[in-house]
């Protein structure tokens, strides 16, 4: 049995979850071939021929990445391959980030057995200023992913499959917006948080270390300095270059106090319960926990 797990990590959350599911597979049996974004030129071969596909992203602003959904809408279509998709998010929400992706997948030919989010620590500038989820995903958290791989092979061995709408969020704010421009949606969660990423060429000490780090490649070599994107590839500000620069040439502003960041990401928070849902497969009534 053979399995490719296609995943894109900004900070590493999600590749822990990507390697969790690595090893249950691999301890289940399969021959699994794992595939980063940044070697997305190897995805359609790695995809061809698997009894199963995985693919994971972080959620950004309750969404996949457009760049992730844009490698999903480019694969082969299929006739009948059981997929599952995953994700990992801050702590406020998930959003309709699994059931936009299944629902791409299923487009493509592939039978969706399930989907699966794990909260990680919260990676946006405030959330890490005010240590939100610090530590996660934690042993807890990679536990229940193969928890979820060892249902979801049940679920592969008794034919089950579920409608991608199974893992659409119950949080009333993607409810409403459901079917609404994703640009507009997105827009109201980023327009009050979303900080302006500024660059001081005297702080630079050129050593690249952005450009190396950065998962959307959004950052050129100039001469003497960085050529910093400030329109990063798709909207993606996930500001990691913020974070590893050694010299302190990135800062960030933002639209509000940080100690408002809570407040300001009230309206689309997910639920304790919404929480609980941690994870969803085909041929179950019940929410992994």
């Amino acid at each position: 049995m053979k399995a490719a797990i296609f995943y894109f990590s900004e900070s590493g959350n999600t590749e822990k979850v990507a390697i969790a599911i690595y090893e249950r597979l691999e301890k289940a049996g399969y021959e699994v071939t794992p595939v980063r974004f940044q070697d997305l030129d190897d995805l359609p071969a790695a995809a061809d021929g698997v009894d199963l596909f995985a693919a994971g992203f972080p959620t950004f602003f309750g969404y996949p990445p457009k760049f992730v959904s844009d490698a999903l809408k480019s694969l082969r279509r299929v006739r009948g391959t059981d997929a599952i998709v995953f994700t990992t998010y801050g702590g406020i929400t998930a959003g309709d980030s699994l059931y936009e992706a299944a629902s791409t997948l299923a487009k493509k030919g592939y039978r969706i057995l399930g989907g699966l989010k794990i909260e990680g620590n919260d990676d946006y500038p405030q959330g890490r200023e005010l240590k939100i989820n610090m530590g996660r995903p934690d042993e807890d958290d990679l536990r229940a992913a193969a928890r979820f791989v060892d249902k979801i092979l049940e679920a592969k061995a008794a034919g089950h499959s579920l409608d991608p709408a199974a893992l659409a969020s119950h949080t009333q704010f993607f409810v409403e917006n459901r079917g609404k421009p994703r640009r507009r949606v997105v827009g109201r969660i980023r327009r009050p948080i979303e900080g302006k990423i500024e660059f001081n060429p005297k702080q630079c000490i050129f050593c690249v270390t952005c450009i190396q780090s950065c998962p959307t490649r959004s950052i050129r070599k100039g001469d003497r300095t960085p050529e910093f994107s400030w329109k990063c590839i798709d909207g993606v500000r996930c500001y990691q270059c913020v974070r590893v620069c050694p010299g302190k040439a990135f800062t960030v502003s933002y639209p509000r106090p940080v100690g408002e960041y809570p407040e300001l990401t009230a309206l689309y928070a997910d639920s304790p319960e919404e929480k609980r849902r941690r994870y969803i497969v085909a041929g179950e009534q019940d929410r992994g926990r």
